[in-house]
């Protein structure tokens, strides 16, 4: 509800304006009937009737761009709410998906616990593995779809970073490490930020998949933590493929992949959406340096540091 009605505001005031115009002129042009009579006299028009034509044409310009005005807001929320179903509809599906997901999840992990021959191991191993793979799309696609649509508002707390990053890194080394990459972490502050524990998890888990998406083996992965001013810095590192400073600025859009992608892990356009979205929500900002002539790629995460109470 709050969305649509700051979508139909521009339009509201626009139309008010028009008509308050619109009234104005014609106060005007009823209190002026000499001036526009002289004026008409200027145009070489010498009908008495010249005044109540300039202002019937007046009334007909503004009247046009009344119907202008009415036509872009009513053209413009049916297009929102065609979105707003696809949206719903996307949602609904692939909430749908996450039931029949789960069950061959857990026929898998039980054929995986049985005695079967290498072969079959390595089936249900990779079956496991996809599955995985889409329930992470799956929680991407959901999340998203909450965060258009404004329903994903976290309710935030004082989280102390030191903790946090403690407890984090330990919990996503394997994953960095498992794909034979270097994980090198530092931590540099004793702040505390307003978010939730949820929000900076999936913030920097998405950054750092992002990282080993991209990444060659035995390439390095940073994560380093730090303060500059009264922000907190989560700064995430490659020595991936690298952005185009042509598409710097286009990443974080939903959906988005880089052109130039040719992983054979294809990402979905959705974490970085996702990224920038809840750092918004925690009134920070995520940028992405990246120089052609080099490869890797840095993520900056601004986060305002949390004012102690006296």
């Amino acid at each position: 509800m709050t969305r649509t009605r700051t979508f139909v505001i521009p339009y509201v005031l626009s139309l008010i304006v028009v008509i308050a115009l619109l009234v104005v002129w014609v106060v005007y042009a009823i209190q002026s009937g000499g001036r526009l009579h002289e004026f008409a006299g200027r145009l070489g028009v010498t009908s008495p009737r010249s005044p109540g034509i300039i202002l019937a044409v007046g009334c007909a310009l503004f009247a046009l761009l009344i119907v202008f005005v009415t036509h872009q807001l009513a053209r413009s929320l049916a297009e929102y709410r065609y979105a707003r179903k696809q949206e719903e509809f996307v949602s609904g599906i692939t909430h749908e998906m996450k039931s029949p997901l789960a069950a061959i999840r857990l026929h898998a992990e039980t054929l995986e616990q049985d005695e079967v021959d290498e072969d079959r191991r390595r089936s249900v191993s990779y079956i496991l593995s996809e599955a995985q793979r889409l329930g992470r799309l799956i929680d991407n696609v959901l999340e998203s779809s909450r965060l258009v649509a404004r329903r994903q508002v976290f309710e935030p707390y004082e989280v102390e970073v030191v903790p946090f990053c403690g407890l984090f890194f330990a919990e996503i080394r394997p994953t960095v490490e498992g794909r034979n990459l270097v994980f090198v972490t530092e931590v540099d502050t004793n702040a505390s930020i307003l978010t939730t524990d949820e929000a900076l998890r999936r913030v920097l888990t998405n950054l750092i998949e992002n990282a080993v998406r991209y990444s060659a083996s035995g390439g390095r992965v940073g994560c380093r933590v730090f303060e500059r001013g009264e922000k907190v810095i989560f700064q995430v590192t490659d020595e991936g493929i690298g952005i185009p400073k042509s598409e710097l600025n286009l990443i974080f859009d939903r959906f988005y992949r880089i052109g130039r992608d040719t992983h054979a892990e294809h990402g979905t356009g959705l974490g970085l959406f996702i990224v920038s979205q809840l750092v918004e929500q925690m009134h920070g900002s995520v940028c992405a340096r990246s120089r052609d002539s080099s490869p890797g790629t840095t993520f900056e995460v601004e986060v305002p540091v949390m004012e102690k109470m006296v």
